[in-house]
């Protein structure tokens, strides 16, 4: 008798490897790398990258998801990098929540305002642009490299004390890692280079050409997102027919152990991966399924390590074949082998959604939502109120919260909220060290998401809010008088300088009774 475990070490379901774009937008203008660093002014035979590379300024709203109510400001410096249609290509990282943005050119002169075109979160990218004319007098659009090198020289460009910075780089390899901000995996070319901060949009160039921005850093290895994947999104943005990013929603062993060929019944060489979770996102039905043997996709043979051989790049992971001319929404042929044959199917590619979490990896572009009663704090367990315990948040934060990011979003239960904190007040006396405790039910009505608690309190049992917390908390049930509730709330409100009781985005809510109507849904002013 032959056990076997399958551990599944690629996909979405332990975030760890996705896709590789490689489309690329056709080349319109030439570029000289060593142009004069001096020159202010473009012509026609020359161009000069401080015509190209543009120093934004964004200011943006920070919040605390510990106390939700709170507001602070930041602001954050940025590189873009100007291409057609008056547009400036960078990363979106720091534009979330932004209330200002700022654009210099040419490394002096006065600001110029701008505002967001388009921005991508998954992708980690945005473009921008200004309505301001003058703006765009003696800019010059960059080429998008096409294809992107995978070795030999780069230079990495940027506004530094209105001085172009130009540093010495050198390409090491395409990689595929988490975006910045999604858990969703992108290529990334690594650079290695001594330039100090960098992270932030820097463009970075090789024989005349724009070949990526730079999004992130680690010590001397610069990591960039190659201009292959961005020429791709935006040629199907011009063409109206991107769909965002798209992912293949199951997990994957790799075919090195001799036994699963004989358990699988699979002839011939170890090739191909073994398909092992389906189902990553919620409400579609995987054409997989467990123990399918994924042979091909869309004509490419996948290894016994999951990769395919592509004619730009070589050895690269079957994950990139979900966005290879493809977004989320189409088709994929794939060659399986399933029961002892090979069978073809069409797999549809499922959009990649923050939603789709149960605890949801980022929240963009939204107040942070809480309901407050009688100084009992709730809000919607999140992986931005996971982060509030800091750097080492992973192992810092409560374990019971912390293992909800394992589970999958569910009709009946969108999302799970949470008892932060307990404001002391003689009405919750007694409760004050509640906190970080998930909610289950309030005066008999399931909470399936922080929308429900309004409801819910408007219908007290006996004249008590009676609180029911998940089973294996420390503290099952919380009981407080409905008649003090309101007074109480509202004296917590002034003493904490609180301006509002709740925050709910209706555009989360599902539709549902228990939901307020829009016109009372309020809105957090900074």
């Amino acid at each position: 008798m032959i056990s076997l475990i399958f551990q599944p070490r690629f996909g979405r379901g332990n975030k760890t490897v996705a896709f590789i774009a490689s489309i690329f937008l056709p080349s319109v203008f030439a570029l000289h790398l060593h142009a004069a660093p001096e020159s202010k002014s473009a012509s026609a035979d020359s161009f000069s990258w401080d015509n190209s590379i543009i120093h934004i300024e964004v200011t943006s709203k920070e919040y605390s998801y510990v106390q939700p109510w709170s507001r602070t400001e930041r602001k954050a410096f940025k590189s873009g990098v100007v291409i057609s249609n008056h547009q400036i290509i960078t990363t979106a990282e720091d534009l979330a929540d932004q209330t200002l943005i700022r654009l210099k050119k040419q490394g002096g002169g006065l600001f110029s305002l701008g505002h967001v075109v388009w921005i991508d979160y998954h992708a980690n990218l945005a473009a921008l642009t200004t309505d301001e004319k003058d703006f765009w007098t003696g800019l010059q659009p960059a080429t998008l490299a096409e294809p992107v090198p995978i070795n030999g020289p780069a230079r990495i460009l940027r506004w530094e004390d209105d001085q172009l910075e130009n540093r010495q780089g050198e390409i090491e390899h395409m990689s595929v890692e988490n975006s910045s901000l999604s858990y969703i995996s992108v290529p990334v070319l690594k650079i290695d280079s001594t330039i100090p901060g960098a992270g932030f949009g820097e463009a970075v160039t090789a024989d005349g050409k724009l070949i990526g921005l730079v999004c992130q850093q680690d010590g001397d290895t610069i990591s960039a997102i190659p201009t292959s994947f961005i020429s791709s999104i935006l040629k199907a943005r011009q063409n109206n027919t991107y769909s965002g990013l798209g992912y293949f929603d199951f997990t994957w062993d790799t075919m090195e152990n001799p036994l699963s060929l004989d358990y699988l019944k699979l002839p011939g060489p170890a090739r191909g991966v073994i398909v092992k979770e389906i189902g990553l996102k919620p409400g579609v039905v995987s054409l997989v399924k467990p123990r399918d043997v994924i042979l091909q996709i869309d004509g490419f043979d996948i290894d016994a390590q999951g990769y395919y051989h592509d004619p730009q790049y070589k050895k690269l992971l079957l994950e990139n074949l979900s966005s290879r001319n493809k977004w989320a929404g189409m088709d994929s042929k794939m060659k399986i082998w399933r029961d002892g044959k090979e069978q073809d199917i069409v797999y549809k590619i499922p959009k990649a959604e923050f939603s789709d979490d149960l605890v949801p990896y980022q929240s963009f572009d939204r107040d942070p939502e809480y309901v407050l009663t009688g100084g009992f704090v709730f809000v919607p367990l999140t992986n931005a109120y996971l982060r509030s315990w800091g750097a080492s948040w992973q192992q810092k934060a409560p374990f019971r919260l912390f293992y909800y990011n394992m589970d999958k979003v569910h009709p009946d239960r969108p999302q799970r909220v949470v008892l932060s904190q307990v404001l002391p007040d003689p009405v919750n006396l007694g409760y004050e060290s509640l906190r970080n405790m998930v909610i289950d039910e309030v005066n008999g009505v399931k909470i399936k998401q922080i929308s429900d608690l309004l409801a819910a309190l408007k219908t007290p049992v006996n004249g008590f809010d009676i609180f029911k917390f998940e089973s294996g908390e420390s503290v099952q049930m919380a009981v407080l008088d409905s008649a003090e509730l309101n007074d109480a709330t509202q004296k917590i409100m002034a003493h904490y300088h609180i301006p509002l009781d709740h925050v709910i985005d209706s555009t989360i809510a599902q539709e549902s009774p228990t939901i307020l109507p829009a016109s009372t849904t309020p809105v957090v002013k900074k």
